[in-house]
């Protein structure tokens, strides 16, 4: 599911050097459905590795298709973590954040993307909760390409709710 014939992980980049490791890191996404702010998660590496402090890296949009595919997954409905994070990466790319996406990665990029928006709004229409609907909100804001909506989403998550 994570191998990839148009490029070799090792080549790629992430926060802490070669990106070598983030195959396993997405094949154990599969099954750790723990949320990102777990420390020991696996979500927590990927976000750690692929979006450091709203860092890219090549890496990152590599890794976007795979994002996308596990937010399919069964075990990922209504967790946003997958969609959150590749919507992350897209809101990053576009403030300039990272690397130019290489060209062989353009196509599957901007296909992910499109899938992505239809499962964030899937589970925009689902969101049991206030974190859940901003963080679903934000995604289909930044994958229908309005980044100023989708950083008012996000950065509301600052703000008391009165």
């Amino acid at each position: 599911m994570f191998a990839s014939p148009a490029f070799d992980w090792q080549e790629l980049r992430h926060a802490y050097g070669s990106a070598g490791d983030i195959p396993d890191l997405l094949s154990r996404a599969q099954t750790d459905t723990r949320r990102g702010h777990v420390a020991d998660s696996t979500w927590f590496s990927l976000w750690s590795a692929l979006c450091h402090q709203g860092d890219t890296y090549s890496a990152s949009y590599a890794a976007v298709p795979y994002l996308i595919r596990l937010a399919e997954l069964p075990a990922y409905r209504g967790n946003y973590d997958p969609l959150h994070l590749a919507s992350s990466i897209e809101a990053s790319r576009l403030e300039g954040r990272g690397p130019p996406l290489a060209p062989e990665m353009i196509e599957a990029y901007q296909a992910a993307l499109r899938t992505g928006l239809t499962l964030a709004r899937e589970g925009l229409k689902g969101a049991p909760d206030l974190d859940s609907r901003r963080a679903f909100g934000g995604c289909v804001a930044i994958l229908g390409g309005d980044l100023v909506g989708c950083r008012a989403l996000w950065d509301a998550d600052d703000e008391p709710v009165v």
